[in-house]
């Protein structure tokens, strides 16, 4: 919850999270199915109650100072004002997931603040069935180095018309491959996902609707500085 405070007190304009139900169904938010790396606990999300999930510190691994970060519920982090909100479907993709997502969002409030993500594919259309104000955003197919550019677009576009999507998530180091005008005549937006270089930060601005960055005070700092590139999406 720290680094989500810290996140809107710069000026982001949403937020990105993963979610996982514990093995009594309790949905919180992390990043790894095991608990190892980012908290003081071990094992699998899924085969942990939230009792036992709630004692462990989620900041210890970051800074002493962060000891008393606890796992948060889904409902604490939806609480947020005034942040959009990229809600990653992770944990297992089971029909008490799909169900306790939706449950969620709507006891929240906030589905037309929410865009779903996420790999488990079948799990996303069956929420947009459930919750239609919440946009859905499509973690892109890989590239075959054998691919065209133009093939390239074409499969990423009619994956996302295919399944109802209004997002594309693409890597970008790969945005340069998507010709932004013709997927905004689709009727699609360009995320680009995780620059992870200086260059890419400053292209992803310039060319795409959306993007996801570790450093989000100096993705601001550019998006303020830079000038909408002929052909791009702005920011």
């Amino acid at each position: 919850m720290a680094a989500f405070v810290a996140a809107t007190a710069l000026g982001a304009d949403a937020i990105e999270f993963d979610v996982h139900a514990t093995a009594d169904g309790q949905l919180v938010v992390v990043h790894d199915y095991d608990l190892a790396r980012t908290t003081s606990g071990t094992g699998l999300v899924h085969e942990r109650d939230l009792a036992y999930v709630r004692t462990l510190s989620a900041g210890r691994w970051y800074g002493e100072q962060f000891e008393a970060e606890r796992v948060p519920f889904l409902a604490e982090v939806l609480e947020l004002e005034d942040v959009d909100f990229e809600l990653e479907v992770k944990g297992l993709p089971t029909a008490d997931l799909v169900s306790g997502v939706a449950d969620a969002v709507r006891s929240a409030r906030v589905a037309e603040r929410v865009e779903l993500t996420g790999h488990h594919q079948v799990a996303l259309v069956a929420l947009r069935e459930r919750l239609p104000e919440c946009r859905l955003g499509l973690f892109a197919p890989a590239g075959a180095p054998w691919m065209t550019n133009h093939l390239y677009q074409q499969i990423v576009t009619q994956t996302a018309l295919c399944g109802g999507f209004d997002t594309v998530h693409v890597p970008a180091a790969l945005i340069a491959k998507i010709d932004v005008e013709r997927l905004h005549a689709s009727g699609l937006r360009l995320h680009a996902a995780d620059p992870s270089t200086a260059d890419e930060l400053v292209e992803a601005i310039a060319r795409s609707d959306q993007l996801t960055t570790d450093d989000p005070a100096e993705a601001l700092r550019l998006r303020s500085e830079s000038p909408r590139r002929e052909g791009g999406a702005g920011s």
